[in-house]
């Protein structure tokens, strides 16, 4: 008779005694119906007939090896120890007026605000356990405010998200699992520009910015067009944008060729009626995403964003106006080619007036004077002529004029001014 000792995870010290060893394979119990017996019985010696030495040897291996880890279960345990040893903030998302937490329904317009909240209400394992059971594994995403990121345990400051894994592992010795696709996507918030936390590019909305995130995350690869996503499920939603056919609109019949197409059209047209932006705050809905910002501005207090050209510090409202105004004048851009002679121009509004001159088209006409003009702004122009709106006053003699340019010969002329500083005249308009 001969005994072994089997240890258990855990520590629990277990005994066999092993009254014969036999080498007729064919009359063996089988090992899992032996496994059963030793996991059903409570006594510290379990006493098992017909058991060889490999059979104890193959049992306890068995019941040593832990079971694996899930992938969403590693992502649970990064995400404790991040919240329990650091300041870092995670997001559930962005109305376009404030952040919501990510554990209960309470939002703020400023992300210091959130994070005062998150780490005084839910420093807790049991909002994060609850928190972590809601995510799927494929479309797992956490988005973490790594604003001024430190270590809760020795306080020191750290920069990215990486690392603060590899501190907390050689510094703390905490268990991070680093063999997990990154799915956790820093955020910085310094100041009221919306900056990428790895790049130096910047974002109008926080929504656009979340989007521009993919670049860094690939985790899934598009096999068409090698577009990278963060998760699983946002791979999947961008590959139906490469089906083509027809897709015809179940309402109006109208044809589309994608799915995405389709679904797009159905949200806006029949869904929204064509009222697809919709206010978080009053439900009001909006034709535009510029129209729904202004009503946050103006209804809701929403402070605007105000954006500075960094090379003529000329400012704007809206990240549109500022791209084309940076490709216009700095960056010179002038795709649009007369076909008549060698002219080039931005728009192609700049194109259409100045085709007037090859053409000679005339299609607007003076009511009072019957005199024809090429474009609408001439014409509103021609028309101060017979209202005698003299708009434009020279500041030194006091005389009006009806056009600007007018005014110009008169200042270079009588006065000897070359400048056309907009100060040295009185206006309705700086533009006429």
């Amino acid at each position: 008779m001969l005994k072994v000792s089997v240890i258990l995870p855990g520590g629990n010290h277990h005994q066999f005694i092993i009254k014969s060893e036999r080498t007729d394979d064919s009359k063996k119990t089988h090992l899992n119906d032996k496994i059963k017996v030793f996991e059903s019985s409570n006594a510290s010696v379990v006493k098992i007939p017909n058991i060889t030495i490999t059979d104890v040897k193959s049992l306890s291996e068995k019941i040593k090896t832990p079971a694996p880890i899930t992938e969403k279960n590693k992502h649970c345990n990064n995400l404790e120890v991040v919240l329990a040893c650091s300041n870092a903030t995670p997001i559930r998302s962005h109305d376009g007026f404030g952040y919501t937490c990510c554990f209960c329904t309470d939002h703020y317009v400023n992300p210091e605000d959130l994070k005062t909240h998150t780490l005084m209400t839910h420093n807790n394992s049991a909002d994060k356990l609850e928190f972590m059971k809601k995510q799927r594994p494929d479309a797992f995403l956490l988005k973490l405010d790594i604003t001024l990121l430190k270590c809760r345990v020795c306080d020191e400051s750290i920069e990215t998200i990486d690392g603060l894994f590899e501190h907390l592992q050689n510094e703390h010795k905490k268990q991070v699992y680093m063999d997990v696709k990154k799915q956790i996507i820093p955020f910085k918030f310094h100041g009221k520009e919306l900056k990428c936390a790895i790049c130096p590019l910047v974002f109008s909305k926080y929504k656009v910015l979340l989007e521009h995130m993919h670049i860094h995350y690939r985790n899934y690869v598009c096999d068409i067009c090698d577009c990278g996503f963060i998760s699983r499920r946002a791979m999947l939603n961008h590959k139906g944008s490469h089906k083509t056919g027809t897709f015809e609109c179940s309402k109006c019949k109208k044809v589309f060729p994608t799915h995405m197409r389709r679904i797009a059209h159905m949200n806006a047209i029949h869904k929204y009626m064509s009222f697809p932006s919709k206010c978080k705050i009053c439900m009001e809905r909006f034709k535009s995403s510029p129209l729904k910002d202004q009503h946050m501005i103006t209804v809701h207090g929403m402070t605007p964003v105000i954006r500075k050209c960094l090379a003529c510090d000329k400012t704007f409202t809206s990240q549109q106006a500022l791209r084309i105004h940076t490709k216009k004048y700095h960056l010179l851009e002038r795709n649009h080619q007369c076909t008549e002679c060698e002219k080039t121009f931005f728009g192609g509004d700049q194109l259409k007036n100045h085709m007037l001159k090859h053409t000679g088209r005339k299609d607007f006409q003076c009511d009072v004077c019957s005199k024809w003009f090429t474009r609408k702004t001439v014409l509103t122009e021609h028309m101060r002529i017979h209202t005698n709106d003299r708009r434009f006053t020279c500041l030194q003699c006091g005389r009006g004029f009806v056009q600007k340019c007018s005014w110009r010969g008169h200042m270079r002329s009588v006065h000897g001014e070359i400048d056309d500083n907009p100060l040295t005249y009185v206006g309705k308009t700086a533009d006429a």
